[in-house]
């Protein structure tokens, strides 16, 4: 079987993005094209193990990664290897949120937490990791004209107190951090973060929460409500989404190299933070 240019486009992206699901990859790389032939096309990758299947979505969708072999073929990474079956619907939800920020242009840059904790294990080692603690993801967006970092946690079922104030107060502590962007299903977790955060009050204030819910981000993510704004804002409105005629890529190296010395991490966590020492 010959690899074609549309399969070296896919082993990129499956690299860039961890996993995408048969919809995504026909979206993203098989536009146009019949699913019957995306399909017959998927399976032949498979049988030549340049890619496998994670898993298989309640949808009966499946999800793919690059193996070694196709990574090789591309001279990219093979970003992740393991995938926790508990966490499965969060990580695919959260690559669904960042597919539509950064098509949206709302995400500059987008850091995935396994790269944040590669980062910061390279930069403090196993003994210094203990106490860090590390977002779900890293975005470079602009606000009133400038780029600015947000630590992006989507929680589909809320950490226990204890853990929760771990996270908040690390993120009020954060001083290189416009804020911490909460994704969360529904009203009562805002207002239990919410609390938490104002617990946590007599950490330094230089860092702002915001709330979205996870189902008005996926059907808009421009329109849908960015809360603790006052008054009342759109995401769109308060994050500037990136002009028609420029691609997120060509900003994105720049913001990663910016943010990469920042980062911190946790080992139980996945949570915030920017490094906040001088």
């Amino acid at each position: 079987m010959q690899t074609t240019q549309r399969d070296l486009e896919l082993f990129r992206r499956l690299s860039k993005y961890g996993m995408l699901s048969t919809q995504q990859i026909a979206k993203i790389v098989f536009n146009e094209i019949a699913l019957t032939t995306i399909l017959r096309r998927l399976r032949l990758l498979e049988d030549k193990k340049l890619i496998t299947r994670v898993a298989t979505l309640p949808s009966h969708e499946v999800l793919w990664s690059v193996t070694e072999r196709g990574a090789e073929s591309v001279s990219v990474s093979v970003p992740k290897r393991h995938w926790s079956k508990n966490l499965l619907e969060h990580d695919y939800k959260l690559l669904s949120l960042r597919l539509l920020l950064e098509e949206g242009g709302i995400a500059r840059s987008w850091t995935p937490e396994h790269e944040i904790r590669s980062m910061a294990f390279r930069k403090y080692g196993l003994r210094g990791m203990k106490d860090r603690v590390i977002p779900d993801a890293l975005i470079s967006t602009c606000v009133k004209g400038k780029m600015e970092s947000v630590a992006v946690e989507m929680e589909l079922t809320l950490k226990n107190e204890t853990k929760l104030k771990k996270v908040l107060s690390h993120y009020r502590e954060a001083n290189d951090l416009l804020g911490v962007w909460y994704i969360i299903p529904r009203k009562s977790m805002t207002n239990q973060i919410h609390k938490v955060w104002n617990d946590c009050r007599h950490f330094a204030k230089g860092t702002n929460i915001f709330y979205s819910y996870l189902d008005d981000v996926m059907k808009n993510p421009l329109t849908a409500n960015l809360i603790s704004i006052e008054p009342l804002r759109k995401i769109g409105e308060v994050f500037t989404p990136l002009p028609a005629q420029v691609t997120a890529h060509h900003l994105s190296t720049l913001d990663e190299k910016k943010n990469e010395s920042k980062v911190e991490l946790t080992k139980e966590n996945h949570a915030p933070i920017l490094n906040n020492a001088s």
